[in-house]
């Protein structure tokens, strides 16, 4: 394990437990165990009045170039996987994307192998998908926002019955306290320390990434479904630090070129290492 608790020091306390923002840490019957789902990340330290948590004998793997391989092997994935990351400024090698576009076609871009990784902000921005992420809105004209509204939007054919409906369920999501820049969208195996990825799965591949995040932990692997393809997938995992599921909307889906078997599983990075140690360990391990 990353980290590891000396059991003569331990009390059993609990305190780890509710500290631990990968919620890696678990109490079987009296003692308590730092799981494989721990990123190294220590928080936990601080909050040991025993001083019983301490640094194991490896660290969690953070190559991303060995953490795709391993996912798509274990997983049999034939697209690429997508890593997001917010950034303040383009870094070298994030290729700006030009005009406008979807955030969900760079990401189906990604998934099908072809490009590498983009910056994207609001300014990109076709829809309002960009404020779903927390990178703000661009300037829209009324008569060109009124437009597209009612021609896309709202009634018959489109998303919503009515424009009262259309930012509703936005309340079901956690919120973004700050604006972003922007975000890398690029390859997992070329984006260095990403925040969240995006993984296009079946329901097999699903069932078995989420038996290896519930494997040690229990914890459980929840679906958003209903409103954009972003807002389903990115804010839950960045800003919650939890795993999420989703079919994405209609948008969403053409932009990324999904399947019809096709689903989006979202995972914070700093999960990603544990997941992939446990892949090896569950009842699919046997197939």
């Amino acid at each position: 394990m990353p980290f590891i608790i000396d059991e003569e020091k331990c009390t059993a306390c609990g305190t780890c437990i509710g500290n631990c923002p990968n919620r890696a840490i678990v109490r079987r019957g009296e003692k308590v165990f730092v799981t494989s789902m721990c990123c190294d990340c220590g928080h936990c330290t601080a909050y040991c009045g025993m001083r019983a948590i301490g640094p194991g004998p490896q660290k969690a793997q953070q190559d991303v170039e060995k953490l795709n391989a391993a996912i798509r092997k274990s997983l049999g994935l034939k697209k690429n996987i997508a890593a997001v990351k917010y950034a303040d400024r383009r870094p070298k090698g994030a290729t700006p994307v030009a005009g406008l576009s979807f955030w969900c076609y760079e990401c189906g871009a990604v998934f099908d192998g072809k490009t590498g990784p983009v910056f994207f902000t609001a300014q990109n921005s076709t829809c309002a998908g960009a404020a779903n992420l927390g990178l703000g809105t661009r300037e829209t004209g009324r008569e060109a926002y009124d437009v597209i509204i009612e021609t896309m939007v709202v009634g018959d054919g489109g998303y919503y019955a009515a424009k009262e409906l259309l930012t509703l369920g936005r309340k079901n999501f956690p919120t973004f306290n700050k604006t972003y820049k922007g975000m890398i969208i690029g390859p997992l195996d070329r984006t260095e320390q990403p925040d969240v990825i995006l993984l296009p799965v079946n329901g097999k591949q699903l069932c078995m990434l989420s038996t290896a995040y519930s494997f040690e932990t229990g914890e459980m692997v929840e679906g958003k479904i209903g409103g954009g393809t972003c807002l389903a997938t990115i804010p839950v995992a960045f800003l919650e630090n939890r795993p999420v599921f989703s079919c994405g909307d209609y948008g969403g889906r053409r932009h990324m070129g999904l399947a019809d078997q096709e689903l989006i599983a979202a995972f914070p990075f700093r999960l990603v290492p544990g997941l992939v140690r446990n892949l090896k360990r569950t009842v699919f391990s046997r197939e």
